[in-house]
């Protein structure tokens, strides 16, 4: 399988830079929690290419772990296989996917740009306890209710983009027990944001096979199943790469298509019209 790391891991500083401009609209719930370090700080003190080992138990596992979300949560798209390679020599110790795990629980109330990375690093790590984290915050109850901003539910909003990482993750491990998980968020998941992003993770694992397809076609609601053909721009693809791919899925779902512009019958009789040819007056009265 060819190396693609941002479908689990996003660039730090597009997701510190994206959620800062979130927060501006949509405040995050109140904690009592203390915040981490703010994303300034944590910018301005990245090293390039020298991630923080992943070392240690107990006491000395959760400073490894609190340093190096620090370090990934400013990382470049250039640096992910870093990333990728100190969580893969860190997947058999135990301690330290715990302490993944233990941050996510102490950032969702009061980080959420920290938790977004650390379920991210949690779903590249692999390890069993890892997917065991993982499978439970998918499980998280979904927000019925919250604060409304511009029609949506913040709380909602939140969850279902912090459940969406988790997919991401369940469907990176490519395994039946994983699997199963993901293709319970593609039927049940009360969020729609959820349910495309497992169909969509799911097809990307397996390269968009056609098997894949129809793995998935038997857990896609029938109103979803346009989310089977959805068109994915690659890296470094331009217009000429990419709109044959956008014409192909217009063709196959025509009622996505926007309509034509219809021009108007009818010209406006206001001053400098053609009904009206005398352009305004430019006196102030």
């Amino acid at each position: 399988m060819s190396f693609r790391p941002h479908r689990i891991l996003l660039p730090g500083l597009l997701i510190l830079s994206a959620l800062a401009s979130i927060a501006q609209e949509q405040p995050p719930p109140k904690s009592t929690q203390p915040a981490g370090a703010a994303p300034e700080s944590i910018i301005r003190s990245h090293k390039l290419h020298e991630a923080p080992a992943l070392t240690g138990t107990a006491a000395a596992a959760q400073e490894s772990v609190q340093h190096f979300i620090d370090w990934a949560s400013a990382s470049y798209a250039s640096e992910s296989e870093d990333v990728y390679k100190a969580l893969s020599a860190a997947r058999e110790n135990r301690a330290i996917a715990e302490a993944f795990c233990e941050e996510v629980s102490r950032s969702v109330m009061s980080d959420y740009s920290r938790t977004l990375v650390t379920l991210g690093l949690l779903g590249a790590m692999k390890s069993p306890v890892g997917t065991e984290c993982l499978v439970k915050f998918l499980h998280r109850p979904f927000p019925a209710q919250g604060a409304v901003i511009d029609g949506e539910i913040v709380e909602q909003t939140a969850m279902g983009m912090l459940q969406a990482k988790v997919v991401d993750g369940l469907a990176f491990l490519r395994s039946a027990d994983a699997d199963k998980e993901v293709f319970w968020a593609v039927r049940e998941h009360p969020s729609r944001v959820v349910r495309a992003e497992a169909i969509d993770a799911y097809l990307w694992n397996h390269n968009d096979s056609a098997d894949a397809k129809a793995t998935l076609a038997r857990y896609v609601r029938p109103d979803e199943k346009v989310f089977l053909d959805r068109v994915r721009r690659g890296d470094g693809e331009g217009a000429k790469q990419f709109n044959p791919k956008l014409e192909s899925f217009l063709k196959r779902h025509p009622d996505l298509m926007a309509p034509n512009p219809v021009r108007g019958t009818t010209e406006p009789k206001g001053a400098g019209s053609k009904a009206n040819p005398n352009p305004p007056s430019l006196e102030t009265r």
